[in-house]
């Protein structure tokens, strides 16, 4: 099977009020993301991003990996990666032309490459996943691997087509959160976060995300991405699936 580097765009340093306050954490979207894809039979790596200085800190890593894909594939969980968002739209598109330049297909999604697709394609991007986007990738890779495929019918896809934007429409959400495999923790260096917050704080904190779905229609955050599902209420009342 093809092998599929992992990163996000989102640079701490990138945004000096978090930088500072030294609360870090893993980007946990892209760890589900990577291993239902592992799951899935794919060989599967990670850069991860949130403590790096640059986005050349990648090309070591490219190097080594030569990966087929490079899926930029962003924390919709974590609100705090949708601020500063032109420093992390222009980290996005460094990525993209880095990962083209050693011959890797380049997979984005995030909020921002959902509201802006065009932008991203003009900037690297080879195919961006608009709205939640663990099926999509899967359909995707699993096509792309083909000497013969026909992507028009993969839901939830922005790509370029002799000179024309193709938009293969929004994908249903997914529903049943228990199909998917816990995040791959494995990938991550833990550590650097965990000495991170003993030496500043005292403590170690990590996050998790027990529901999908958000009432509001924010720009700025993941309401292209974690779509509002019918259905219950949560503890504080959003939508939860």
């Amino acid at each position: 099977m093809a092998k599929v580097l992992f990163t996000h765009s989102y640079f701490y340093r990138f945004d000096p009020k978090q930088w500072k306050a030294k609360q870090y954490y893993p980007p946990l979207a892209t760890l589900y993301a990577a291993s239902f894809i592992r799951n899935n039979g794919f060989e599967v790596s990670l850069f991860d991003t949130s403590l790096k200085e640059s986005p050349e800190e990648i090309i070591p890593v490219l190097k080594k990996e030569n990966p087929d894909f490079l899926v930029i594939y962003d924390d919709g969980f974590n609100y705090l990666t949708k601020m500063c968002l032109t420093n992390m739209r222009d980290a996005a598109f460094q990525l993209s032309k880095l990962g083209k330049g050693f011959g890797c297909k380049v997979i984005i999604s995030s909020s921002d490459s959902t509201d802006h697709y065009d932008k991203y394609l003009d900037n690297g991007a080879d195919y961006i996943l608009l709205g939640e986007a663990e099926i999509t990738l899967k359909e995707l890779l699993e096509n792309l691997e083909k000497k013969n495929y026909e992507l028009k019918n993969v839901r939830g896809l922005a790509y370029r087509e002799k000179g024309n934007v193709v938009n293969t429409g929004n994908r249903e959400i997914i529903k049943e959160l228990d199909s998917l495999p816990l995040p791959a923790w494995d990938l991550v260096d833990i550590n650097s976060y965990k000495s991170t917050w003993i030496n500043n704080h005292g403590y170690f904190s990590l996050n998790s995300a027990t529901t999908r779905g958000c009432p509001f229609k924010c720009n700025w955050c993941a309401k292209p991405i974690l779509k509002t599902a019918s259905g219950g209420k949560g503890k504080f009342g959003n939508p939860v699936r």
